[in-house]
């Protein structure tokens, strides 16, 4: 069998009445191989034209079937053994040549046990049928004989198939191929305005092991509205063509609830095209498609799956396939595509901003751009919108044709109920969740969306870890670069959700934010359903009075805070000269339920300690920025469950009580805690310790022992502190985990501990301005091979060891500022960035030319800031 170009380019017409015209002799092929092809073409949904008659009268070619050839795009002809004996036949080749050659029309030739070079030059059977033909023929028969030979000649003449000894499934399914990947036949209706579709067709190509010996399995996922059936109805009409059956089950997490069997009917007469049957129960269905399913090489796309359980009784295992098949699943839940054996999901992105302006426009207003007097609005729906297809699509078909008014108002309404048909859509995800996961999902689309997944899942619980991971699986959240992220409609539809808890009442809302906690707050509107509060006093500063919480017994989650301020903070703590005033807002009686207390943040907090009914049993972590803290609370209170602590910038803040009551504390920071004079003496027990923070702690003066027990210790910030020197006792070996050491400002620091060079993991030190002298950088810097960082800014050294270079990890070394160097030996060739600004850099080539050309060459790929 032998198929390759064809006379002309397939094309397919609105003025054609057939895809496909075959002519074919009755008695040779009607009930064999012309009733198989003809039966597959018409279950694969062509147009196809078939003369069953085929009476002679007369061998005159009939009106009506003139006008079907007329009519038709592709023809196929069946050249058999007694082709060329019926003049009908022959008349009917002549009309199907005739017509080719006025029109954009193609011609596919079929031998059917037949050589082709017989039908060309009419020998053989052909020959002795034309014997036949022209016995007693008149001037009017030889012209017509002329005919049917030239038509013979040619069309023998075009690439087709030669069916001699092959299989004729075999044949017809190449057939197949050819004729509905060359009409660009389209199956489903994709829609229309559909937008970007072509990228996402190319990458899913690339994605079939059609090469190999093995199933593909090609999972599609995504949130709701992203376009995942769209994609799939595209590719489905793209590919279907290639396979022997092809089947597309749309809904099937919401028809497997009780259409199973009519979705196993469904599969089969996919695949099985043109064969009529019904199964009359769902063991007999599961049979049958593993029975069908092993012998053909087929298409099956299973459209919005989100349990493996709804593919039980269709395909529940891949195995079931022939190889070469390919199987497509598209589904909002990650995981179920990993159990079914997706190696690699291909995970649908929003629309960038251009894509995002065509599809709303084309909605909007049937055009690729907004209209000049409606651009401002259509950029700020599409802000809204936020690359959602459905969401685009949607909002612009509903604001096609109204006045700039109506655009307003809609846009105004938008910003404060969601969209009912889009959050219809998004909220599926949600209502799939079990309880846990949706108290999870409500708390990150109130309080947390942007913020890092270990924090989320340090407050919301041991149980939180794994519900985070399941909204990844279920595309309701992002993870990146360890940061939770969530779609600004997804965020919108969880808002919703605790909207309607209760429309008319702020106060029995389970989470409460900004203007609508200012106001629980401000008119004691708050009941025991509030979980969760925030509020930002920056944007909404309140007087709290005694009774502002008193009622909210059930408070999970409180944060009173003004981020912006801290921030700035921070940058500029040195210039502060220990000064930080707080807001004196909460009365001296002040208390509030702390029972259920799991994350407590107030910025800002006045009081001298916490209140003494302050029963945080499940407290997980603790901030109290800026506060007039002097005793965190009173008595010996155990907190079992406490991880962090965080009382930056308290600077009325003179000691810290021996936490013994606080034995899992994780991270305590007390950056710019500027009175504080010591730490506690006990500070090794901390054994689950792995921050501790005393940046800018500028009264700091002595640091306690250190003792092997701190083995999760990764980070030590000492910077701006007042510490003359570690205790000799201090074993800085111990800390195995140790990752980040700063020393930065510390200019009383007489000496830099020389077991440095135990700390096998430390990976940043920062040494800068810390008044370090000729020979006063501890050769053993140069034993740690795990670092990464090395800040030597601002000190008096003239030189550094030469052993640097065996720091084969360092890309970073700062020696800025070193107004003293004179000399830099051989650098690290994993350097990427050297900083020498400030220095005598003209006098340090001159002096050491050779050395250091030779070094900085080999960092020529670095940055280097002179």
């Amino acid at each position: 069998m032998a198929s390759s170009s064809a006379q002309k380019a397939f094309s397919s017409t609105s003025t054609h009445s057939y895809d496909v015209f075959i002519s074919f002799r009755g008695e040779d092929t009607r009930k064999t191989f012309t009733d198989h092809l003809f039966t597959t073409l018409v279950a694969y949904g062509v147009h196809t034209f078939r003369d069953d008659e085929e009476l002679e009268k007369g061998g005159d070619i009939a009106s009506d079937l003139s006008r079907a050839i007329e009519e038709s795009n592709i023809f196929i002809i069946i050249f058999s053994k007694n082709y060329a004996n019926s003049r009908w036949c022959l008349n009917e080749l002549v009309k199907i040549f005739e017509c080719t050659t006025q029109k954009q029309s193609t011609i596919l030739p079929i031998f059917y046990h037949v050589n082709p070079s017989d039908v060309r030059k009419q020998s053989g059977s052909y020959g002795d049928a034309f014997v036949e033909h022209e016995k007693d023929a008149d001037e009017k028969k030889t012209e017509l004989i002329r005919k049917w030979r030239t038509a013979l000649n040619h069309v023998a003449s075009l690439s087709g198939f030669h069916f001699d000894k092959q299989y004729e499934t075999e044949v017809v399914n190449e057939i197949i191929k050819q004729i509905v990947g060359s009409l660009n036949r389209q199956p489903l209706n994709v829609g229309k305005n559909i937008v970007g579709i072509s990228v996402h067709l190319e990458k899913l190509k690339l994605m079939r092991n059609t090469e190999l010996n093995k199933v593909s399995v090609i999972g599609i996922c995504g949130l709701g509205g992203i376009g995942k059936t769209t994609i799939a109805q595209a590719i489905y009409n793209e590919i279907s063509y290639q396979y022997d059956g092809s089947s597309f089950l749309r809904n099937v997490r919401e028809r497997s609830k009780g259409d199973i069997l009519q979705l196993q009917n469904e599969l089969l007469q996919g695949i099985l095209k043109g064969k009529g049957f019904k199964i009359s129960n769902i063991d007999e269905g599961v049979n049958m498609i593993k029975r069908c399913l092993n012998s053909k090489r087929v298409l099956v796309i299973f459209d919005d799956v989100d349990e493996l359980t709804q593919l039980e009784y269709l395909v529940e295992e891949k195995d079931w396939f022939q190889v070469k098949s390919t199987i497509i699943i598209t589904s909002r839940n990650k995981q179920v595509l990993a159990q079914y054996g997706v190696d690699a999901p291909y995970e649908v992105q929003k629309f960038n901003m251009k894509e995002a302006i065509e599809l709303f426009s084309l909605w909007a207003f049937k055009e690729n751009l907004p209209k000049q007097a409606y651009e401002n609005l259509s950029y700020n729906i599409i802000e809204y919108a936020d690359g959602l297809p459905l969401a685009l699509k949607l909002l612009g078909a509903s604001l096609f044709g109204k006045k700039i008014s109506e655009w307003e108002s809609a846009l105004y309404k938008l910003k404060r109920i969601p969209h009912m048909e889009i959050n219809k859509v998004l909220r599926i995800s949600f209502d799939g969740l079990d309880d846990m996961d949706k108290e999870i999902f409500l708390d990150v689309a109130c309080f947390f969306k942007g913020k890092d997944k270990d924090f989320v899942s340090r407050i919301l619980g041991p149980h939180a870890e794994y519900g985070i991971a399941t909204l990844n699986d279920k595309c309701l959240i992002t993870i990146s670069k360890n940061m939770i992220d969530m779609h600004d409609l997804i965020q919108q539809m969880g808002k919703e959700i605790i909207r309607q808890e209760c429309p008319d009442d702020l106060g029995r809302r389970s989470r409460i934010w900004d203007s609508d906690a200012y106001d629980v707050l401000t008119r004691n509107m708050g009941t025991r359903a509030i979980k969760g509060l925030f509020l930002d006093i920056c944007k909404f500063p309140t007087q709290f009075t005694k009774e502002s919480f008193k009622q909210m017994d059930r408070l999970r989650l409180l944060k009173i805070h003004k981020d912006d301020e801290y921030g700035r903070i921070s940058i500029f703590s040195r210039h502060l000269d220990g000064k930080l005033f707080y807001e004196d807002h909460l009365p001296r009686e002040f208390e509030f339920p702390s029972y259920e207390l799991t994350y407590f943040h107030w910025d800002g907090y006045s009081l001298e300690s916490l209140p003494i009914n302050f029963h945080a049993k499940d407290l997980v972590e603790l901030i109290l920025r800026g506060s007039n803290i002097k005793q965190l609370w009173r008595g010996n209170k155990l907190h079992n469950k406490l991880k962090v602590i965080n009382l930056s910038y308290s600077v009325h803040l003179t000691e810290i009580p021996d936490f013994s009551s606080v034995p899992n504390l994780e991270i305590l920071t007390l950056k710019g805690c500027v009175n504080l004079e010591c730490l506690p003496r006990g500070i090794y027990k901390w054994k689950h310790l792995q921050t501790l923070s005393c940046g800018d702690c500028s009264k700091l003066k002595r640091f306690p022992e250190i003792k092997g027990i701190m083995r999760k210790l990764r980070e030590l910030d000492l910077s701006g502190t007042a510490i003359e020197e570690l205790p000799s006792s201090s074993s800085f070996g111990h800390l195995n985990a140790l990752k980040i050491l700063s020393f930065r400002g510390c200019s009383k620091l007489n000496k830099i501990p020389t077991d440095v060079c135990c700390l096998s993991s430390l990976e940043v030190l920062d040494l800068s301005y810390c008044n370090i002298m000729e020979g006063g950088i501890p050769s053993d810097v140069c034993h740690q091979l795990s670092l990464q960082y090395l800040s030597l800014r601002g000190n008096q050294f003239s030189s550094i060891p030469d052993g640097i270079n065996q720091l084969h990890k360092l890309g970073l070394l700062d020696l800025s500022h070193c107004k003293m160097l004179q000399h830099i030996p051989e650098l690290p060739s994993s350097l990427n960035y050297l900083d020498v600004h400030q220095c005598p850099l003209l006098e340090i080539l001159s002096s050491t030319s050779g050395l250091l050309w030779s070094s900085l060459f080999k960092c020529f790929k670095s940055q280097i800031q002179v």
